[in-house]
């Protein structure tokens, strides 16, 4: 996972120095060119601006909120390093697959969070956001692709529950750059079951489209797909000609399905489906004439409201984390949930009777109701539940080296197998998680991290039947490679995750983000101990500069070439083979992005990786 940074970094170069950038070259993915030109190829048909315009009157105003993300692979397994970008920021995810936002910037009935990682298609997640929110991308992988050539040809995706899904590509593909494209052409290609409860993790954005009157509308699936291409270098393509497809109606929804249904496509720059074309009904499947591929959608629109629902246990009005909320209407079905504070939300259909039913994590049905609704406007609904064994709890506090409270950082909770049960964001020194008690005792295992410091959690393990106290402790020390430095002065920040260096020819780079999504990469034309100035042409002199730096005002690497007392870096010791450490200590003086001048004092303890 640790070339996911470094072309991660590449991607957003501020400079280019001559041999070395020729070199970088090679490391650069086409994932950032290629989402430009991939957003105006896929709305060729869609008028982004003016969907942007309209989400605008339905967004509300602009709120500061908190969130807590998981990205996962279709294993639920983590995903290292992916990057995930949410209220303007962007930050990438630890190796619990974890990724913390802090006063991020969004709107009250509208969060966008956005997700990609080398080797897997783009995810997302829309919110209708609270104080603290959870929510979880799960990224289709690329390599299980199915090869045609650039003239064509069917692909099949096989599902033993709903049959075939199946694409017909015509002639003709152009790649990034808009030129025409011969060769072989990989589809990866994946069938998204409406009635699966998995699917809120797989589907972008969220249930939740705006029509061709560019009205908001909830969205009923009749079932969508993902389509990716890529070509023999791995750069992405795009389809010169019109593609049929064809997606199997359930069986469940059969009967109900009606003669046509509006085709949508997710539009990664506004984060809503778009009703594009019409797909028929042909009995067993729905089939459509499409333009561009990414996510396609069969749904039926619904006016749709803002909805919040938080399960507590009845008695003690404990919030409840980990219960599964469905909601069902007219053959339709919705899943989410609970999140740290027994909290799901979202966009719903409005004016419509629903079935709303609560299982708790052993699949017992704890609540059902099947008149829920109609609603017509924004809606809050608290909901006791009686569990049918006593919840399981563990809380305690968390503090860090000085025994001072943690005011920023986050708690994973597994058990003994290794699932992830929930993640507490840690705000006060004080970490709780609740759930249902199917299973007790229940073995909890704790990890975390203290983001401010660096600090991991001392892993903690605990048997709670059915509550457990945990005093956690973020004083385990940091990782073995890390960049740390201080500007001003200040509190040591920690760059410890994807830790990554090397050598090309003559030329070094150094590279690691932190815990909060800052990512700092270095690279110099020295490898010998000694004293080296900064200047970002390093082809000419043996120096060092800084391509990134993680502070949350980065750096003007140009400009802190002229800049009176700039930095210096110390070799400490002659770079030696693969396996050994890079050790560097740098000092003085930089220019942040907004003009400041600044001082840093920090150092490089990265194992050299090739």
């Amino acid at each position: 996972m640790k070339k996911n940074l470094k072309k991660y970094l590449a991607l957003c170069t501020l400079i280019l120095a001559t041999i070395l950038a020729c070199q970088k070259e090679d490391q650069i993915t086409s994932q950032d060119s290629s989402v430009t030109t991939e957003t105006i190829l896929k709305n060729e048909n869609v008028d982004t601006e003016r969907i942007a315009e309209v989400l605008r009157e339905y967004k509300g105003r602009e709120i500061e909120a908190n969130f807590i993300g998981r990205v996962i692979n279709e294993d639920n397994q983590p995903i290292m390093g992916a990057t995930v970008s949410l209220g303007g920021q962007q930050k990438l995810t630890d190796a619990n697959g974890i990724v913390v936002f802090t006063g991020a910037i969004v709107n009250e009935n509208f969060a966008y969070a956005k997700a990609s990682a080398f080797g897997y298609s783009n995810g997302s997640r829309v919110m209708v956001p609270n104080n603290q929110n959870s929510f979880t991308i799960k990224l289709f992988s690329l390599e299980n692709s199915q090869m045609i050539t650039s003239e064509g040809g069917e692909v099949t995706i096989n599902s033993e529950e709903v049959g075939e899904t199946i694409i017909r590509f015509s002639d003709g593909f152009f790649d990034e750059n808009g030129d025409p494209y011969n060769g072989n052409v990989y589809v990866a290609a994946n069938y998204l079951n409406p009635l699966a409860a998995d699917t809120g993790n797989t589907m972008p954005g969220e249930l939740y489209g705006i029509n061709t009157d560019f009205e908001e509308v909830a969205l009923g699936s009749y079932g969508m797909i993902s389509v990716e291409l890529r070509g023999d270098n791995g750069e992405k393509l795009q389809i010169m000609n019109p593609a049929d497809i064809q997606i199997p109606i359930h069986p469940s929804q059969m009967g109900s399905a009606p003669q046509q249904v509006p085709m949508w496509s997710f539009n990664e720059d506004t984060g809503v489906w778009f009703e594009e074309t019409v797909a028929y009904n042909t009995g067993s499947h729905f089939e459509a004439t499409v333009t561009h591929f990414s996510f396609w959608n069969c749904d039926a629109p619904f006016p749709v409201v803002d909805f919040n629902l938080t399960v507590v246990e009845s008695g003690t009005n404990t919030p409840l984390s980990g219960m599964n909320v469905t909601i069902t209407y007219n053959n339709f079905s919705r899943f989410a949930v609970t999140d740290g504070n027994g909290l799901v939300s979202g966009k719903i259909p409005s004016n419509q009777t629903m079935t709303l039913t609560i299982t708790d994590a052993c699949g017992t049905i704890v609540y059902t109701n099947p008149s829920f609704g109609p609603f017509t406007g924004l809606t809050s609904v608290t909901i006791p539940v009686t569990l049918s064994t006593a919840p399981i709890n563990v809380s305690g506090t968390v503090v860090d080296c000085n025994s001072a409270p943690v005011t920023n950082g986050y708690i994973t909770y597994k058990n003994s197998g290794g699932q992830t049960l929930g993640v507490n964001f840690i705000t006060s020194g004080t970490h709780s998680y609740t759930t249902s008690g199917c299973v007790a005792p229940l073995t909890v295992n704790m990890e975390g991290i203290d983001t401010n410091s660096g600090e991991v959690v001392v892993p903690t393990t605990v048997t709670a039947n059915p509550n457990a106290t945990a005093n956690l402790i973020a004083c385990g020390g940091t990782p073995t490679e890390y960049i740390r430095y201080s500007i001003n002065n200040g509190p040591l920040q920690y760059e410890i995750l994807n830790p990554e260096g090397g050598i090309q020819g003559i030329y070094m780079n150094a590279t690691a983000a932190s815990p909060n999504g800052g990512q700092t990469y270095l690279f110099g034309s020295a490898i010998t101990a000694g004293t080296y100035p900064y200047n970002t042409n390093i082809s000419n002199n043996q120096s060092f500069a800084f391509e990134a730096l993680g502070d949350v005002d980065g750096i003007d690497v140009s400009a802190t070439n002229t800049v009176p007392g700039n930095i210096q870096f110390t070799l400490l010791n002659n770079v030696g083979a693969v396996g050994t450490y890079i050790n560097i200590e740098f000092t003085g003086n930089y220019q942040d992005q907004f003009g400041n001048i600044k001082n840093i004092t920090g150092e490089i303890h990265i194992i050299r990786d090739y």
